[in-house]
């Protein structure tokens, strides 16, 4: 059985104590693993009647066992909490108040993941190289990640992403990176990327500005959107949906984007439609992230008024003036005619 046993001694305790309450490191050890917290008072002119433990404060009443006159063992069982402040007392008489003993900070974590899906790719205009990584599941102690480079052996201390400005690295050169992961239970190092920065280059972001609905024979959407990247050749992907759908329909471009971009969708009248664009370097492995999210509702649809219906329409309304005159004309009731230009 794992189990890690921290000790007090009276003799350092309230050296101990003190020590803790200016900032003593604190006892670390693998988050889930039994532990057994001691505490043994040699007081002068105190024979303990009572040992107790708190933990954050408060007081423990279960899983504690006294040992003889002056020690006592708090046992816990799958200790999973990050950070607990424990200390114990001694009730060395009814008549007056616990007595401190000592006192300690324990923490429990995991050692990290080996990290993956490291990541290096550089934002058009951004001046930087940024790499990132999965860092696994939650360690809850202090884990530190270095950002290793072999060309020249460069080491960058970071904490979840890092930022290599791209003045310290040469164009056109081809780079070896890895991501080490370390804190007090362990450490782990991902696979090497390789990576050329000629190659990891994602183009300025593309925005979609605004939406024009056209009413021809066939109603059509047209939807204009931008980059300010200088990249020469960029592919482009378009994707939209109606909001009440959960698929996406995708629309490839090849484009440059000297003039704004139009796009044409022919869509259903009356429905509201989102849509989002993303580009990348003709040819090259990473992808802008999808712009925001645009929406846009369709008109609805307007009859369309013919010739050939309004020769109909024509013909009937001659028909219903006719036979109202005739029916006055029976009843010998004068008619008054109007007509309006």
């Amino acid at each position: 059985m794992n189990q890690v046993t921290i000790h007090w001694d009276v003799v350092i305790a309230l050296y101990i104590f003190f020590s803790w309450c200016h900032g003593e490191p604190a006892t670390i050890f693998k988050m889930g693993m039994n532990i057994s917290i001691y505490c043994q008072a040699a007081i002068k002119n105190c024979q303990p009647r009572k040992l107790y433990f708190y933990k954050n404060g408060i007081k423990e009443r279960y899983h504690i066992t006294r040992i003889n006159k002056t020690t006592a063992r708090l046992w816990y069982n799958n200790f999973v909490e990050p950070q607990a402040f424990v200390y114990c007392t001694a009730e060395c008489s009814r008549y007056f108040p616990e007595t401190l003993i000592c006192g300690k900070d324990i923490s429990s974590g995991y050692p990290p993941d080996v990290p993956d899906k490291v990541t290096c790719v550089i934002y058009e205009y951004s001046g930087n190289m940024t790499c990132t990584w999965n860092p696994g599941r939650p360690t809850y102690i202090d884990t530190k990640y270095v950002v290793l480079e072999t060309e020249e052996e460069q080491e960058y201390l970071t904490s979840g992403y890092i930022n290599i400005s791209t003045d310290s690295l040469q164009k056109g050169k081809k780079y070896l990176v890895w991501v080490q992961a370390s804190n007090v239970l362990g450490t782990e190092k991902s696979k090497q990327l390789q990576i050329h920065l000629d190659n990891i280059v994602i183009p300025s972001a593309s925005i979609i500005s605004r939406a024009e609905d056209i009413n021809t024979t066939v109603s059509k959407t047209v939807i204009h959107w931008n980059s300010q990247t200088s990249i020469e050749k960029v592919s482009c992907e378009m994707r939209y949906k109606a909001t009440t759908n959960q698929t996406w329909n995708v629309k490839e471009f090849d484009t440059n984007f000297t003039y704004e971009q139009q796009s044409e969708f022919y869509l259903q009248p009356n429905a509201t439609y989102v849509f989002q664009v993303r580009c990348q370097e003709t040819g090259k492995r990473y992808w802008q992230p999808w712009s925001s999210p645009f929406f846009h509702k369709t008109p609805e649809i307007v009859p369309q008024v013919t010739m050939k219906s309004f020769q109909h329409d024509s013909q009937n309304s001659g028909l219903l003036i006719a036979s109202i005159f005739k029916k006055h004309l029976t009843s010998g009731k004068k008619i008054l005619l109007r007509f309006v230009e």
